[in-house]
C-alpha cells in the first residue's frame, strides 16, 4: 500500500463505503439489542444473579450475528429470510467489500467504479430491508412512535440514495 493520494472524486467513493459500513454496524447493533431483549424475556431470572447475568452477556457478545437473528424466532417466514439476506450483506460489507481498494479509486477503470456503485446499491438495499424490520421491531418493543407505512416503504430507497449518491 503506497498510494496515499486523496482526491475529491476518490473520497466520494470512500465516503459511500463509510456510509454503508455505518448502516451495517447499525443493523448488527439493533439485532443484538433485540436478541438481548428476547433473551431476557425467556430468562427473567437472569436479573436475580449478577454472575448469571454476566455470563449471559458474555455469551451474547461472543455469538455470531446469525445466531442472534435465529434467537429472534423469525427464521421460518419471509421476515427471517430478509434478515438472513441482510446479515449476508452485512458480512460482505464488514469483511470483503474493501479488499483490493488500497489505492486512489480514481485510478480504477470507469466500469469498475460504476460496478462498485451498483454493488453498493445492491448491498444497501438488502441491508436496508433488514434494518427496516429490526428497527420497526425495536420501536414496537420500546413503545416508541411507529413510522408510517409511507416512510417504511420509502426507507430502502432513501438509504440507498444516502449511501450511493456521490
Amino acid at each position: 500500500m503506497n498510494d496515499f493520494e486523496r482526491t475529491e472524486y476518490g473520497d466520494a467513493y470512500y465516503a459511500a463505503i463509510g456510509r454503508i459500513l455505518t448502516l451495517a454496524s447499525r443493523f448488527e447493533f439493533v439485532v443484538k439489542t433485540l436478541s438481548l431483549y428476547v433473551g431476557f424475556k425467556k430468562r427473567r431470572s437472569l436479573l436475580d444473579s449478577d454472575s448469571d447475568l454476566e455470563e449471559f452477556i458474555r455469551k451474547l457478545r461472543k455469538m455470531p450475528l446469525a445466531r442472534h437473528i435465529s434467537d429472534l424466532g423469525l427464521d421460518e417466514d419471509s421476515v427471517g429470510t430478509v434478515l438472513r439476506v441482510a446479515r449476508s450483506a452485512r458480512n460482505e460489507i464488514a469483511h470483503e467489500l474493501t479488499l483490493g481498494f488500497d489505492r486512489c479509486l480514481d485510478t480504477l477503470p470507469k466500469e469498475q467504479r460504476e460496478g462498485l456503485i451498483k454493488h453498493l446499491e445492491s448491498l444497501a438495499t438488502k441491508l436496508a430491508e433488514g434494518d427496516k424490520i429490526v428497527s420497526y421491531l425495536a420501536s414496537v418493543l420500546a413503545g416508541e412512535h411507529l413510522p408510517r407505512a409511507k416512510f417504511l416503504n420509502e426507507y430502502p430507497a432513501r438509504v440507498v440514495a444516502w449511501i450511493c449518491e456521490l
